[in-house]
């Protein structure tokens, strides 16, 4: 990770084998990212699906340590993502959280493809399932469920090539952000659909230096975490400070 990313919460999740960084990382040779086959229980019934998993994380010791992991995942175009609440005692539990693509009901600037239609989980509750055995603590998320009428996680099927970028509307001041590149995309000197696709832009090439006037409380973090978020794309997942 680049520098302010990394701190010792950050570094607790990282060492989670069910975690990563990256996913479908080109720069190892990773490039697309391996799906997952799974079935479970969604307060909508049961759900079978194919999908790379993206977990959304929680730090436990209240230190306000908020991620999506992977960071970013390089799919195939028709690849659907599943976005999860994970939990694991000690590292990970689950708080409400939002998928939402950055544009999304006119909030900060569009960084997802010209053309492609926006998507936003709204806010899902961590409150469904078991966990470990036991109930899961809802203390944190049941008035959020009674009002919001939605729980469990979120999928969306990536069509177009190009970089979506999206972040979680309740943290993105704890830079809580994260990215989907779908196809060959990554690399300073990379492939040609680098330079010649337009799905390249605007997530890599707009002007977010406009974040922080959208949100003067707290857009000069998820700044920082767009600006280290294109570091990552660029690099294919080959960050010297990345720790993966």
């Amino acid at each position: 990770m680049t520098s302010g990313a990394l701190d010792s919460s950050m570094a607790s999740v990282m060492d989670v084998d069910a975690l990563s960084m990256f996913k479908g990382a080109p720069a190892h040779g990773e490039y697309p990212a391996e799906p997952t086959q799974f079935e479970m229980e969604m307060p909508e019934g049961h759900m079978e699906m194919e999908a790379v998993t993206i977990g959304m994380t929680a730090a436990t010791d209240d230190s306000n340590n908020y991620h999506f992991m992977p960071h970013v995942a390089w799919v195939e175009p028709g690849q659907t993502v599943f976005w999860e609440h994970f939990s694991q005692k000690g590292v990970s539990e689950r708080r409400t959280h939002s998928i939402t693509a950055f544009g999304s009901a006119d909030l900060f600037m569009r960084l997802i493809p010209e053309g492609e239609e926006y998507f936003d989980s709204g806010y899902r509750a961590g409150t469904h399932g078991i966990d470990q055995g036991e109930l899961i603590d809802e203390r944190h998320n049941r008035e959020m469920a009674d009002q919001i009428g939605q729980e469990g996680g979120f999928s969306h099927q990536f069509e177009e090539e190009g970089v979506y970028f999206y972040y979680c509307q309740p943290h993105h001041q704890f830079k809580m952000a994260g990215a989907v590149v779908v196809g060959e995309l990554w690399g300073d000197d990379g492939t040609e659909s680098v330079s010649g696709s337009s799905g390249w832009s605007p997530a890599m090439t707009a002007d977010t230096d406009r974040i922080p006037e959208m949100d003067p409380l707290h857009g000069e973090a998820l700044l920082e975490q767009v600006h280290e978020l294109r570091e990552m794309v660029h690099s294919g997942g080959d960050m010297e400070d990345g720790g993966h």
